[in-house]
């Protein structure tokens, strides 16, 4: 009994691996193919997004290509010896002219891919979250505008209030100011008429004025507290997107290069 007759009969076994290997490919840059016709294609957000996938999805075409690269080595393991003429014009033929040959180099191709992903997905990164940084800078600015202005408000009312307090011909003036809302001129001419009880409510409002001013303080204090956390958390976010996205495409790097370098080298022996 020869060694031919020894080994299991297995070719269909390769063109199974083979097919279904081609089919997980084809899949996965078919998918990333009608994605890059998304009209928000331009957007970083939308960019950074397929970056992610395309890294978290990598290994697909890596197990296609690692069940091609079993069924060639299957054909090869239980095709029949070749006679000797056959083997002198398998060593005539060239290499492009074998599609294990592409196959290997597509491989290493997808290990140059994975590596060449890292800086564009640390640029797309950077732009994702300094976007957001910007956007949290704005609304902090606007709030922070809004809050300042009722703080002046809240001080100038203070400061008449308390001038009143001291001199209360500051109220003539007040009353003859065209601009003074008429509900607030009506409680002050009540007022005027009584000294004492322009005094109490004096006091009472300043003292009303002063604790909104501790308020207002207080709404400026939270806001900077909160700036400072989502500052601090997109800060650490960026870094361990950018950590795990490098390692995933690393090692996806390392894998295709793996197959494609000792495919040519297996197929060169």
């Amino acid at each position: 009994m020869t060694v031919s007759e020894n080994r299991p009969n297995l070719p269909p076994s390769s063109r199974v691996l083979t097919l279904v290997g081609l089919i997980l490919i084809l899949t996965f840059f078919l998918d990333f193919l009608v994605r890059l016709t998304s009209p928000q294609l331009g957007n970083a957000e939308v960019q950074l997004t397929l970056l992610n996938d395309l890294i978290d999805r990598g290994v697909i075409p890596l197990i296609g290509l690692s069940l091609i690269y079993a069924g060639f080595w299957f054909h090869l393991y239980t095709k029949p010896p070749l006679v000797t003429d056959a083997q002198d014009d398998k060593e005539l033929r060239a290499a492009w002219q074998d599609p294990k040959f592409w196959t290997f180099v597509f491989a290493s191709l997808l290990g140059l891919m994975f590596l060449l992903i890292i800086p564009f997905h640390y640029a797309k990164t950077g732009d994702v979250i300094q976007k957001a940084l910007d956007q949290v800078e704005a609304e902090w600015t606007r709030n922070k505008a809004t809050i300042d202005q009722q703080l002046n408000q809240v001080k100038v009312e203070e400061q008449q209030w308390q001038a009143i307090g001291k001199d209360p011909t500051q109220l003539d003036q007040l009353l003859n100011n065209p601009q003074m809302p008429p509900q607030q001129k009506a409680a002050l001419t009540q007022l005027k008429k009584d000294p004492q009880v322009l005094k109490q409510n004096v006091d009472a409002r300043v003292k009303q004025l002063q604790q909104q001013q501790t308020q207002v303080a207080g709404q400026l204090a939270d806001a900077e507290k909160r700036k400072a956390e989502v500052v601090k958390r997109a800060e650490g976010e960026r870094s361990l997107t950018r950590l795990r996205a490098g390692i995933r495409s690393i090692l996806l790097a390392i894998a295709f290069a793996s197959i494609g370098w000792t495919g040519l080298r297996d197929s060169s022996n």
